[in-house]
């Protein structure tokens, strides 16, 4: 394929994935993991500072990589923050994922499977579900992607351009999420692996010409063993090694301002070890990501959700990396199975422990659909009729751009989906509409008390909604606020709602809202701003800017 021609097909992919990622960008409510990062990168915004902890909110990288989101957005402050800013991060890092498919992979793959992986990457309907989720994974992919393709290549050529590439890489994965620690391990596990195979396949050969009484000469193609420029690679692998803690510790730190952060993720490595295996509420199956992505049909009426035809070709495209061992040991060949390897690794890995959330898939999904497109384009050159080739590509495409649009865009926050998790129900944006209304119509506006009167787990994503109004007050139980008084608005919990003596709630009019699926808030709103409200809904609001 000629370079125009691979540069032109590249352009194109990348403006589909572009597209369906930007679209109604701001449809989905904020998930309350998304509010919660933030108000952490607000604080960083505002105030210029940033501490890790090693308890929450996980690595750095996002947040550092969002202020020139911001700054070219003009909004300096978290007030001035909106959804289409912050995800446009996870968004821009998951079209770099689909560079690091197509470019960074070099000779390693073809041209035709690097599009192929590029646009499976592209259009993945959970893929792009989770590009534009303001949280770590969209980075933890992009550099977990990055970083075993720059592992691949140091391992063939370890000299310091590789060398600075994969410390790197490494580095800003490890500065990302804590799990990526199981990247890591796994990239190196694969690595020995397709080592370890091709050592048994040497073995096998020398004895077949031993018996033959033949002397064994070795091919040109064939990879180095390690160990066998021991001398050229430890001054490029300390270098990379050098570059990987540098680069941890300068977001670990805050840029200098705080070394103890480095230490501390490490410190919070054995911390999330055992959040992985004790799991709480969010224990789930061995199976339950595959499940996931096998198959859901929910109610009477409800589509098929399914990653069936990415599964297929992933597991094709696994047979045919190792068929494809087997014949050959080229550095090509041997790739192929290396990324197999990985994904099936990773994905195991994942699977056993406990704890699971969809989006904890997106990294091992994203090496299956790179395994998936190896498949896919081993079995369009078994096909020899064009009109075939073209066919099976275009029903492939349908199916996905409709598994997209049923993901992304009809079923963005609804159960059904089988990535929906947790999510924010869509009647809780009533609520925020109804706050909207009634700071115009109070003498405060955004000025006015807002009290909050609910437990963590049923505050979220609130705090990010009422980012503009300049007094709001959060208790997390009613026993904590002896009256009411005198906020005119007041938001509970069903079940801090119970606790309050009717006589007190009888200046209130009570309205309720579905935060999530059986989680019920509790809007109170003084009669007399009630009386005002209506008052000016029958006038007529003045247009929102």
């Amino acid at each position: 394929m000629k370079k125009k021609t691979f540069a032109f097909v590249l352009i194109l992919i990348l403006a589909a994935g572009l597209f369906v990622r930007l679209y109604r960008l701001d449809l989905r409510p904020m998930h309350h993991d998304e509010a919660n990062q933030a108000y952490k990168f607000g604080e960083l915004l505002e105030k210029g500072e940033y501490r890790y902890d090693p308890a929450e909110h996980h690595g750095p990288t996002l947040y550092y990589f969002s202020l020139p989101f911001a700054w070219l957005s003009g909004q300096k402050t978290y007030a001035e923050l909106n959804e289409i800013t912050l995800r446009l991060v996870t968004v821009f890092f998951g079209l770099v994922m689909i560079l690091m498919a197509a470019l960074a992979a070099g000779k390693y793959l073809k041209e035709s499977e690097k599009l192929w992986a590029a646009l499976f990457l592209a259009v993945s309907a959970p893929v792009v579900y989770f590009n534009r989720f303001y949280i770590q994974e969209s980075l933890l992919a992009a550099f977990a992607v990055a970083f075993v393709i720059c592992l691949w290549r140091f391992w063939h050529r370890p000299d310091y351009r590789e060398g600075v590439w994969l410390g790197l890489t490494a580095g800003l994965l490890y500065a990302t999420k804590e799990t990526s620690i199981i990247i890591l391990a796994a990239s190196l596990l694969a690595l020995v692996g397709v080592w370890l195979l091709n050592r048994r396949k040497d073995k096998a050969e020398q004895n077949q010409e031993d018996q033959k009484n033949r002397k064994k000469v070795k091919p040109e193609s064939e990879e180095k063993t390690p160990g066998s420029s021991t001398q050229k690679t430890w001054k490029p692998l300390l270098l990379a090694t050098f570059i990987f803690l540098a680069v941890s510790f300068v977001f670990y730190s805050s840029f200098f301002k705080y070394p103890q952060g480095f230490l501390d993720s490490f410190k919070a490595l054995a911390g999330y070890g055992q959040k992985g295996l004790e799991a709480g509420w969010h224990r789930h199956p061995f199976w339950y990501y595959f499940g996931l992505l096998f198959y859901r049909h929910g109610d009477p009426g409800s589509p098929v959700f399914t990653e069936i035809p990415f599964l297929a070709l992933a597991l094709f495209g696994v047979v045919v990396s190792f068929i494809e061992l087997r014949k050959s040991r080229k550095p090509s060949e041997n790739f192929r199975a290396y990324l197999a390897v990985l994904a099936v690794i990773t994905a195991l890995i994942y699977s056993a422990l406990p704890y699971k959330t969809p989006w904890n898939m997106l990294t091992f999904w994203c090496f299956f659909l790179i395994v998936a497109a190896i498949g896919f384009d081993y079995l369009l050159r078994l096909i020899k009729i064009r009109q075939s080739k073209i066919l099976l590509a275009g029903i492939l495409l349908i199916w996905a751009g409709w598994q997209v649009y049923l993901v992304n865009y009809y079923f963005y926050a609804y159960p059904d989906n089988p990535y929906v998790y947790a999510q924010t129900s869509p009647d809780f944006m009533r609520l925020v509409n109804r706050l909207s209304e009634l700071s115009q119509v109070d003498s405060e506006g955004k000025n006015a008390l807002v009290r909050v009167i609910a437990p963590p787990e049923e505050t979220w994503p609130l705090p990010w909604y009422l980012r503009r109004f300049s007094r709001v007050g959060y208790w997390t139980a009613s026993e904590q606020v002896e009256t009411l008084g005198p906020a005119r608005l007041i938001i509970m919990s069903a079940t801090e709602a119970a606790k309050r003596q009717e006589k007190e709630l009888a200046g209130y009019v009570a309205q309720y809202y579905s935060l999530r699926p059986d989680v019920v808030l509790v809007l109170f709103v003084d009669n007399e701003l009630w009386q005002t409200y209506l008052l000016k809904k029958v006038e007529g609001f003045p247009r929102r800017r």
